[in-house]
């Protein structure tokens, strides 16, 4: 009987610690944490394909018994997860049976153009490019949007997001759409009905100012001058409208070729607002238009000491002055 009782405990104690080992003892190999991307559509055996190639399990057959026990292979959820270093099989499982995955951060910033755009969502998130590019290409789809194919970069608004990493297309939209309708609030429609703009108007006014500024303590004042130029009928004459149509965007410095070349964004040849944003402007930029700096200026050209800061004239003569003193500068760092 005695005998028998020590068998008894023994068995009870090597059940103990296999449980303990399945159930409580850490399963994750990194000594901080490791993420892992679950498709949508992934079965079971895909996850343990994703576990093992991202080496993130200690022992991958403690995660089998614990997913088998949890009926997690019939509870497959796609997602974004991060494991913590001390996570065991319990952990880990009910983490993934319950969709329970880490937002991940859209950072939208210094967007040219739609193909940026798609490229930089498809990088973040589970979205394919090609099909989100197809979209913002999309007559019907921009026109659902209130924009067009030019204009419909001027829906986003340069911001952090967090998404979950699989939102579908849809809803990806629907937030974007709803962070447009925040920042455009009553304040900022009137400020834009004010200087006779719409808040697409504004936006694009503001993605040239943006490209024109390298100081943001200048955004106010150049919005000003194209605001005057606008006023009096006056062609913006923006340099960087003629880099966005070449898409020549590692020129360092605009020619008469960039002049002449024939495009409706080029505001040399044509007076008023091209068809659109020439790039996604952060907000101040936007702001800066809202609250243009009020001033005689029609002209602005780079300081020729190369502070970054602009000099601004009143005349075309006083602006010959300055534009031919930056010309010899750029001349003498052989810059053509």
């Amino acid at each position: 009987m005695r005998k028998f009782f020590v068998v008894f405990i023994f068995l009870l104690l090597i059940t103990a610690r296999v449980l303990y080992s399945l159930l409580l003892e850490a399963n994750i190999n990194a000594e901080k944490r490791v993420a892992i991307k679950i498709p949508t559509g992934s079965s079971y055996k895909d996850v343990e394909r994703i576990l093992k190639e991202n080496n993130v399990l200690r022992s991958e057959f403690g995660f089998s018994i614990v997913s088998m026990l949890k009926h997690y292979p019939d509870q497959v959820k796609s997602g974004y997860y991060i494991f913590n270093s001390g996570m065991n099989n319990r952990q880990i499982v009910n983490m993934l049976r319950a969709g329970l995955q880490t937002p991940v951060t859209l950072v939208v910033y210094n967007i040219r153009t739609k193909d940026e755009f798609a490229g930089l969502v498809g990088r973040t998130l589970e979205m394919d490019s090609d099909k989100l590019l197809a979209k913002l290409n999309d007559v019907k789809f921009c026109k659902e949007m209130h924009s067009d194919t030019a204009k419909i970069l001027s829906r986003f608004i340069v911001d952090n997001y967090e998404f979950y990493w699989n939102i579908p297309q849809d809803k990806f939209f629907e937030r974007m759409n709803a962070a447009y309708e925040k920042f455009w609030n009553i304040e900022r429609k009137a400020k834009a009905e004010s200087i006779h703009l719409s808040p697409t108007e504004v936006t694009i006014l503001a993605s040239i100012v943006e490209k024109e500024v390298i100081r943001d303590k200048e955004l106010p004042t150049v919005a000003g001058v194209y605001l005057n130029r606008l006023k009096i009928g006056m062609p913006l004459q923006a340099d960087p409208t003629l880099v966005f149509a070449l898409h020549d965007f590692t020129a360092q410095r605009v020619t008469s070729f960039h002049k002449e070349f024939d495009s409706p964004y080029n505001t040399y040849k044509y007076a008023g607002l091209p068809p659109g944003p020439i790039c996604m402007p952060r907000k101040k930029s936007i702001d800066a238009v809202l609250n243009f700096e009020k001033h005689d200026f029609l002209y602005f050209c780079a300081n020729p000491d190369l502070s970054g800061y602009s000099l601004f004239s009143k005349s075309y003569e006083d602006q010959m002055k300055v534009a031919a003193q930056y010309r010899k500068k750029l001349n003498a760092m052989n810059i053509h």
